[in-house]
């Protein structure tokens, strides 16, 4: 007999669709991390090669990267299909 309190382990699984949300969510921020990387990598060598007028530019681009990292890590989440007009997720009954 199940209580309401108790949770089976299929209960417990992310759903499909859930999983593919974060499996693009590290993708994505794998990509970012990378790119970010490289810019990391052209503002050294620009620095060493005395190249100024490109600093900006690059540090610009870093902060734009960060932010979307940001965005990603805090706002996209996979929405439940069980929402109420108040935004609560409504549990099974």
């Amino acid at each position: 007999m199940k209580t309401s309190n108790s949770t089976s382990v299929r209960d417990r699984r992310p759903r499909a669709g859930h999983a593919a949300v974060w499996q693009a969510r590290l993708i994505m921020l794998v990509m970012i991390n990378i790119a970010q990387l490289w810019i990391l990598a052209a503002t050294v060598e620009a620095a060493l090669a005395r190249h100024y007028s490109v600093l900006l530019p690059l540090v610009i681009a870093s902060g734009i990267c960060f932010l979307i990292t940001l965005s990603i890590i805090k706002w996209w989440r996979p929405t439940s299909r069980k929402k109420t007009s108040t935004g609560y997720v409504r549990e099974d009954r």
